[in-house]
């Protein structure tokens, strides 16, 4: 192969054994965040109990590790190119690593959700690099296999999540949780340094947006803070507490929509704003993902508090999410094809609101075969809407465009999550402290933390607790539905033609929908295609 080949492919040239130590460097660090994200959620009432920690407190430690993958994540592909891959990815994998072991031998909340911060900053780091390595060392020709490989992996890494934190949880500790991911990083950082090569970045940007990023990390913060200070109890009534914080965010985020239209690298380019799909795609991925981010936190505390079900049992019930995912994904482009991209997103989204109906309530939401039956509904509707979502994204811009598209779309999914783990926590402490406020011992005892009542302080809070999820239920519910009207009315038809580049773009949504679904980024993308090209 000569230089030239080797430029156009969008790789350097690479043996076997370095392809083979590439592949399994990524596969172990992206699962090192996939097992910790999946298996954290069940662990927070755990954690509030054994570091009698408040529900804004666990808020915290839920939504700081998101904060800063969605404000980092969008220059975390331009920081690979200007350092280094390679060295991003490494550093990303050490700085996780470390803060896994912080969080583990946390002894008080705050310290916890400092080393959260750490968490999501070596993930806002190695994600984007853990494919984009991938694509530097495999030729094109190869490179399907090896992300299928790398998807194949994250599914079973994302499914194992939930039931072997369970397990920890009730059987160990909750800080077996952040122990859980060390080998994986250990070996990925060893295979990394040892076995990857280096190799120059395909390309340097002009420039990092840091101010972007700073504007981005103190607009969302301001909002979270504002959020969460709402879900302490008698809050409300605070309005300078939250009111200024929120107001703070606003501003940051408005100057960040100033910032990016005069910065000479933007890490959003206001000029993909202009294309409506474009826009009605992300205000989708918001609705559903703020959704599901937000009720996902709340829901494992709901069924200790208020059912009485151990973390294993939830753990293994969490299962039913994967089934869709095996059944729907590989059929995504057929479905396409065949219904539009349009009905998958609308049929995704009606499906989100069977889920969550039957999650909070149905008469069998608080039965463990109800858990496994709204878990797998739930499944079936995001294994249709995130297919259908990229799909309508490659459609709808640029070919260039594609990777900053999918940064996007992605930074969006995570700020969703974000936003919705501290809105929903304000409505979690207000419908909570409704019901409990009749009862002095309830209200004083707070949300998540009435392991040890007895008798009629049992009953009161079991019954605060179910009230206050019925409301998450609602919400969620009315935010897929908003998500099914954007869908039905402000997806271009047109965007259901076929793609450019026929059933190879089809394909190339469908693995992207894939890495979606296990949590990758896809903010590297633009330097793989603009390689390819």
């Amino acid at each position: 192969m000569s230089q030239g080949d080797i430029e156009k492919e969008g790789v350097v040239e690479s043996t076997l054994g370095q392809r083979i130590a590439v592949l399994l460097a990524s596969i172990m660090g992206s699962s090192m965040a996939f097992v910790n994200g999946t298996a954290v959620t069940l662990a927070l009432d755990p954690i509030q109990a054994g570091l009698n920690a408040s529900l804004g407190e666990m808020l915290w430690v839920a939504s700081i590790y998101m904060l800063f993958i969605s404000a980092l994540m969008l220059i975390g592909g331009a920081i690979g190119d200007f350092y280094g891959r390679r060295a991003t990815f490494i550093a990303g994998v050490i700085l996780f690593t470390i803060a896994s072991i912080g969080c583990a031998a946390a002894p008080t909340a705050e310290v916890l959700i400092f080393a959260r911060a750490i968490q999501g900053m070596g993930a806002a780091l190695l994600t984007p690099m853990s494919l984009t390595l991938l694509s530097d060392y495999f030729p094109r020709k190869s490179r399907g296999m090896a992300i299928g490989i790398w998807s194949v992996a994250s599914a079973i890494m994302t499914a194992i999540g939930p039931p072997v934190g369970g397990w920890l949880v009730e059987f160990a500790s909750w800080r077996m949780i952040f122990i859980l991911p060390l080998p994986f990083g250990i070996l990925s950082m060893l295979i990394a340094w040892w076995f990857v090569p280096k190799r120059p970045p395909a390309r340097i940007p002009d420039r990092i947006d840091w101010a972007g990023a700073l504007l981005a990390i103190i607009g969302f913060a301001g909002i979270a803070y504002g959020f969460i200070t709402l879900s302490e109890p008698h809050s409300a009534h605070k309005s300078l507490e939250w009111g200024v914080p929120i107001g703070i965010g606003l501003v940051a985020l408005l100057l960040l929509v100033i910032v990016e239209r005069e910065v000479k690298s933007p890490m959003m380019p206001p000029e993909l704003f202009g294309i409506s799909t474009f826009n009605a795609i992300n205000v989708i991925t918001f609705l559903l993902y703020g959704a599901m981010g937000g009720i996902f936190v709340f829901y494992p505390i709901f069924l200790t508090d208020a059912f009485g079900f151990r973390m294993n049992e939830i753990g293994v019930a969490f299962l039913g999410f994967a089934l869709p995912m095996v059944i729907f994904t590989p059929l995504s482009a057929k479905l396409a094809r065949r219904y539009g991209v349009r009905m998958m997103l609308a049929t995704g989204s009606l499906v989100g609101v069977a889920a969550f109906a039957s999650m909070g309530l149905a008469p069998w939401s608080g039965t463990l075969a109800g858990v496994f039956g709204s878990i797998t509904i739930f499944g079936a509707g995001i294994a249709l809407v995130v297919p259908g979502m990229n799909t309508a994204l490659f459609n709808a811009t640029p070919e260039h465009s594609h990777g900053v598209a999918s940064g996007i779309n992605n930074a969006a999914a995570r700020a969703a999550t974000l936003f919705a783990i501290a809105g929903y926590g304000a409505v979690a402490g207000w419908a909570f402290y409704k019901v409990a406020e009749k009862n002095p011992v309830v209200s004083a005892v707070g949300y998540g933390a009435g392991d040890d009542l007895v008798g009629l302080n049992a009953a009161n809070y079991r019954e605060a607790m179910i009230y206050s999820f019925e409301m998450l239920a609602w919400v969620s519910i009315a935010l897929c539905f908003l998500a099914f009207i954007v869908a039905m009315f402000f997806i271009d038809p047109s965007i259901e033609k076929s793609h450019p580049h026929g059933h190879e773009g089809e394909e190339e949504a469908q693995s992207t929908g894939i890495r979606r679904i296990f949590g990758a980024s896809l903010g590297d993308r633009t330097d793989v295609d603009e390689d390819d090209d």
